[in-house]
């Protein structure tokens, strides 16, 4: 059992410490991620606070989980979007959420490239990735960057593990159809890279 399994464990014991623990782990990312959908620095900040209220208010109804970070992805996300006020729109018409803005910045290896390649590429995936839906440059988030496996992506953006499948194969492929053959290999590397 991990720390962080552990932890969950004592928070729903009623442990405010373990909550803090998991909170701390998870704040920055949750950020990061908050930002694929708004630059709306405090909205983000009120939806990961009023996500770990939440946590606590329900810690006695809360299930085991086999991913804590999963649980908390999922969570947050619901709440982002209802504060977005697309969870009407989402609940109605699931092909909605693609209007969500959904942004990937995409960082560079000076060693690896000189700074006016990396700015060249870097414009060109800025290119590709407005060509791409909002939902496919979130499942590259969440699959390279957050590095969840595919039923967790499922589990997270409320899809099956067939459609998670496909929407991950139809962005990389939009980026090889929009991106140069070099700028898409060296890119393809960087992604695979920020998973090891």
């Amino acid at each position: 059992m991990t720390r962080e399994e552990k932890a969950w464990g004592e928070f729903r014991s009623g442990d405010e410490g373990a909550l803090k623990f998991i909170f701390n782990i998870y704040y920055n990312p949750l950020f990061n991620y908050g930002h694929k959908f708004t630059f709306d620095d405090y909205l983000i900040e009120d939806v990961i606070q009023d996500t770990f209220v939440k946590l606590w208010e329900d810690r006695s109804k809360i299930n085991e989980t086999g991913s804590v970070k999963n649980y908390i992805y999922k969570t947050f996300r619901r709440r982002l979007i209802r504060k977005l006020d697309y969870a009407p729109q989402v609940m109605a018409f699931p092909a909605a959420q693609d209007k969500i803005d959904f942004n990937i910045e995409l960082g560079h290896d000076h060693q690896m490239i000189s700074n006016e390649r990396a700015k060249r590429i870097q414009q060109n995936l800025a290119d590709a990735l407005e060509k791409m839906l909002p939902r496919q440059r979130e499942i590259i988030h969440l699959r390279y960057f957050e590095e969840m496996d595919f039923d967790e992506i499922a589990d997270v953006m409320q899809l099956s593990t067939k459609a998670t499948y496909k929407m991950l194969y139809r962005a990389i492929d939009t980026l090889k159809k929009h991106l140069p053959r070099f700028d898409y290999l060296v890119i393809i590397y960087l992604l695979n890279l920020s998973r090891r």
